[in-house]
């Protein structure tokens, strides 16, 4: 079965994809301000104590849930050498300081976000943006939903 192992390795390659170009920051930072929205609402008291404890430590299989959702969407838009040639970018210097600290690139790493979005994988990224926007905004309102309602019936009730 080797399509499956290369599914598999397409499937860790577009995870590791949406790691490093700073998707999965924006689904941490949504659980995290989801807990604090909780918090205010629910202070946590004897009567929802398990609900907090399941919350608290849902967050990564939370977070894995959703990255499993996005997936096929970049598998439905880009090949797996694309994907190789994205993370190679993202793991770059450039790359890194493009998803942390903008201010912080030279001239040298905007000539080489340049390079990258002239390249044939980066007109890609750019036509793709709508379609991808449109599928990765289902999946994660289905995701934010479904949080929202188990942290809602899990502090709500006690």
């Amino acid at each position: 079965m080797v399509n499956s192992a290369q599914e598999s390795t397409y499937s860790k390659d577009i995870a590791e994809y949406l790691d490093n170009n700073g998707a999965m920051l924006q689904y941490e930072f949504a659980y995290g301000e989801l807990l604090k929205m909780r918090g205010s609402q629910f202070p946590k008291d004897e009567n929802n104590t398990e609900g907090w404890e399941y919350l608290e430590g849902n967050k990564s299989k939370a977070l894995g849930d959703i990255k499993m959702l996005i997936i096929p969407i970049y598998q439905a838009n880009f090949t797996h050498g694309e994907i190789t040639k994205m993370i190679g970018f993202y793991q770059s210097e450039a790359g890194k300081l493009l998803i942390k600290d903008r201010s912080k690139m030279t001239e040298s790493h905007k000539e080489e976000l340049n390079a990258f979005y002239n390249s044939a994988v980066g007109q890609k990224i750019i036509s793709k943006k709508e379609v991808l926007s449109i599928e990765i905004s289902k999946v994660s309102e289905s995701w934010s939903r479904d949080l929202y309602e188990t942290s809602m019936s899990l502090l709500n009730n006690g």
